[in-house]
C-alpha cells in the first residue's frame, strides 16, 4: 500500500470517534498496528478505521481489552471459545436488563407516589 494511501492517526480517531490517545494505545498494546511512519508519525491502513470500531463496540460490551486482542489474534484461533462464552455473558446480561426495564416501566406506569412503596417494584 503506498503510504498515501495510509490514514494519519487523527483521521482514524475523527473516523471512529475515539480519542488520537486511544488509538496511540491500541497501537503501543498490539490490538492495532500501524503500518507505517511518515515523518515519524503514525500511519494506517483505512481497514484500520473498521478494527478500532469492533474495539469500541466490543468496550461498550464489557469485552476487556484482553479479551478484544484474543478475538482479533489471526495466529492462535483461540477465539471460538471465548466468543461462546461472551455470547452466553451477553445473553444473560440482555435477560437481566429486559427484566429491569419491563420492571421500571410497570413502576413508571402503576401510580405510585414512591418506589419503596409500589408493590411491583418491592413484591412480597
Amino acid at each position: 500500500m503506498n503510504a498515501v494511501d495510509l490514514l494519519p492517526i487523527g483521521e482514524v480517531a475523527r473516523s471512529t470517534g475515539v480519542a488520537v490517545s486511544a488509538v496511540r494505545y491500541y497501537d503501543e498494546i498490539g490490538v492495532i498496528n500501524a503500518s507505517a511512519r511518515v515523518g515519524g508519525k503514525r500511519r494506517f491502513d483505512p481497514d484500520t478505521v473498521g478494527r478500532v470500531s469492533f474495539i469500541r463496540r466490543s468496550q461498550e460490551a464489557g469485552f476487556s481489552l484482553d479479551e478484544i486482542r484474543t478475538i482479533l489474534d489471526e495466529t492462535q484461533g483461540g477465539w471460538r471459545g471465548l466468543v461462546e462464552d461472551k455470547l452466553a455473558e451477553l445473553s444473560e446480561r440482555r435477560d437481566r436488563l429486559d427484566t429491569m426495564i419491563n420492571m421500571l416501566a410497570e413502576i413508571r406506569d402503576c401510580g405510585c407516589e414512591a418506589v419503596a412503596s409500589c408493590p411491583r417494584a418491592m413484591p412480597a
